[in-house]
């Protein structure tokens, strides 16, 4: 999966065993990134967070 800045360009990526179908910010910080794939969940902590809910 693939790092994007709101520029457009690449920061980094995140390595999984399949494809990544879906990501979702979570956790008391919303710092903690979630991503399924077809067989399995994955959870990363980043150095960012995830837009409050309006």
């Amino acid at each position: 999966m693939q790092v994007i800045a709101p520029d457009g360009a690449t920061i980094g990526m995140i390595r999984l065993p399949e494809t990544c179908a879906s990501v979702c910010f979570g956790g008391s910080r919303r710092n903690r990134l979630f991503m399924t794939a077809s067989q399995s969940l994955h959870a990363v902590y980043v150095n960012t967070s995830g837009a409050r809910i309006a």
